[in-house]
């Protein structure tokens, strides 16, 4: 790369040169010589020898580096580096971001399975919308019930009525729960009962010989609406001893919910009866405390929960 200067140079080999006064900026005069006024245009290498006098490799260097800089294809290639760079902080960037989400992520499912077996102890989890509710309900009592204990300032008579008041809502919210059990079995029943063209497909297919041979019913459904042809008809009628045993099997689990359905009314009551005759021993403050300090004391809820289907 060429350029072009224009000013009044001293003469004389730098090493002989005395700094004084210039007419040129950043360049002295030098005593003893008479300026001239110089004009030239040569090519960057010729210009740092007259100036250095020497052509000295390190002001070179550092005007070949600086051109080359300045070249837009060594721009494009810095640009280009840049981006590079840039994309790779970005992904290190995403990716510690990843590895956060994760740890995160696995601490939020750890928490709500602690959760999980925290309401499971308390019994706030499953049930629809109404018995969690309840569950609800059932907790805010309890909480109502700490708080009467805990009041110093309310008189005795008082405050043992109004915790009274609380084991009774509280006893009957549980109960409420219990007598549920007749609609339970209600909709395991219905969950187990066929769909209406099931039913009707047990129900055609469990039928003696005299149906499908003498009854008009069978061929005008079978031939004519369906459509089926003779030898799928047999096959049909070759599956009627496996429907007659599943046919048999439903009534069979239908009628052991009925049993269980009253085995378990049954029991509910001489457990409430029992409830009842031990809570007779305690006054209304002492039942109340006992209450309080089972939701409040999380290990027993836990050790209860894990321990009583073993037993």
């Amino acid at each position: 790369a060429s350029f072009r200067m224009e000013g009044t140079q001293p003469l004389g080999p730098p090493a002989s040169r005395a700094y004084g006064k210039s007419n040129i900026k950043g360049f002295p005069l030098e005593k003893g010589f008479a300026s001239v006024q110089v004009k030239f245009e040569h090519s960057s290498d010729q210009a740092s020898d007259h100036w250095s006098g020497t052509g000295a490799a390190n002001q070179d260097s550092v005007e070949a580096l600086q051109f080359e800089d300045l070249r837009p294809d060594n721009r494009m290639a810095r640009k280009a580096e840049l981006a590079r760079e840039s994309r790779k902080r970005k992904k290190v960037y995403i990716q510690n971001l990843q590895e956060k989400a994760k740890r995160y992520q696995a601490k939020v499912e750890q928490l709500e399975k602690r959760q999980a077996r925290f309401l499971s102890t308390l019994g706030l989890n499953g049930g629809g919308r109404d018995e969690q509710n309840r569950r609800l309900e059932q907790m805010q009592l309890l909480k109502r019930m700490a708080t009467e204990l805990e009041d110093t300032k309310k008189p005795q008579g008082e405050k043992r009525e109004e915790i009274k008041k609380l084991l009774e809502a509280f006893t009957s919210n549980s109960r409420n729960r219990q007598h549920k059990i007749s609609g339970l079995v209600d909709k395991v029943k219905d969950c187990l009962t066929p769909g209406l063209q099931a039913k009707y497909a047990l129900w055609l297919l469990t039928q003696d010989e005299r149906f499908y041979d003498e009854s008009k019913f069978w061929p005008s459904l079978a031939y004519q609406e369906i459509g089926i042809t003779a030898d799928q008809a047999e096959k049909l009628k070759a599956n009627k001893k496996l429907m007659t045993e599943r046919r048999e099997e439903l009534n069979r689990t239908l009628n052991d919910l009925e049993m269980l359905r009253d085995r378990a009314v049954r029991h509910v009551n001489s457990l409430n009866e029992a409830i009842d005759r031990m809570q007779s021993h305690l006054n209304p403050e002492q039942q109340a405390k006992f209450a309080v300090w089972v939701a409040k004391n999380r290990w027993c809820m836990e050790m209860m929960s894990a321990l009583w289907g073993k037993q």
